[in-house]
């Protein structure tokens, strides 16, 4: 299984940077796209759905993307940043709150609204100023906050944070992990010069970015969440040794269109 991950990691990992980084808007986002309709195949599964009806999930899932990109991305990223509000009730109230969402239709609607609003976020992180340094610095807050809290919960993880819904997390593993991302970002911001944290707006960035690292924990607990209802381990089994796309990218569906409607609204310096 590691031999798997680590090879799986070494082929995508280039492939993921050059494209986020390196593609111009047009091609970054049929990039996005593909990656997002091949997550939504995977999301229809956790929908009740199964054979050919998966591929028609997916390509209705194409058609709320490319229809996404026709209205003001305001129109998507609230209702977005809504939708993880409602879905931490969900989390901390599991399972009692299930017949809210066990339905094929409620899971449907829920899946575009966490693959939309994905989406939306990224288009606009990369057509805002210092979009490489932005994304770069979302990736690094995701990544940040799961370095941190595997340490910090090996090693002081006793109280659970959501048991019902993944009992390997712990909320020594979340103060770690906000603590070890958010030092990151201030390293990064202090290397790029901008914003100055002796500022309001430096202090709002830095909490803008504990804020991030909270909610991509949500986006991460809420696939755990329809995965346990379903009674299954990986969205899918697309990335030897990693599961499906979904279980790599559910902290950034969450993360991304927050920390944009963040930007669009306040800007970062």
């Amino acid at each position: 299984m590691l031999k798997q991950r680590i090879i799986t990691a070494l082929i995508l990992a280039p492939i993921a940077i050059g494209c986020v980084f390196f593609l111009p808007l047009l091609q970054f986002s049929a990039f996005l796209i593909i990656v997002l309709s091949l997550a939504a195949w995977e999301w229809a599964k956790l929908a009740g759905f199964e054979g050919e009806h998966r591929v028609i999930y997916a390509v209705v899932s194409l058609m709320f993307y490319g229809a996404a990109t026709l209205v003001n991305p305001m129109f998507i990223l609230v209702p977005g940043v809504l939708w993880w509000l409602c879905a931490f009730v969900l989390v901390i109230n599991y399972p009692s709150l299930t017949h809210f969402w066990s339905s094929k239709i409620a899971r449907s609607i829920i899946g575009i609204f966490m693959l939309v609003p994905g989406y939306v976020g990224l288009v606009e992180l990369k057509q805002s100023a210092d979009s490489e340094f932005l994304i770069l610095l979302l990736f690094f807050l995701i990544w940040g906050a799961d370095i941190g809290a595997y340490f910090s919960g090996r090693a002081f993880g006793k109280t659970k944070l959501a048991p019902k819904v993944s009992p390997g997390k712990s909320w020594a593993g979340v103060y770690g992990g906000i603590v070890f991302a958010t030092l990151l970002a201030i390293a990064m911001c202090l290397w790029m010069g901008k914003p100055d944290f002796m500022s309001a707006r430096g202090l709002v960035f830095v909490l803008a970015c504990v804020a991030i690292v909270i909610v991509s924990v949500l986006g991460d607990l809420v696939e755990s969440m329809f995965k346990r209802h379903r009674g299954i381990k990986d969205s899918s089994a697309l990335l030897p040794g990693h599961g499906g796309i979904l279980d790599r990218i559910d902290s950034l569906l969450s993360a991304a269109p927050t920390f944009a409607l963040f930007i669009l609204i306040y800007g970062w310096y």
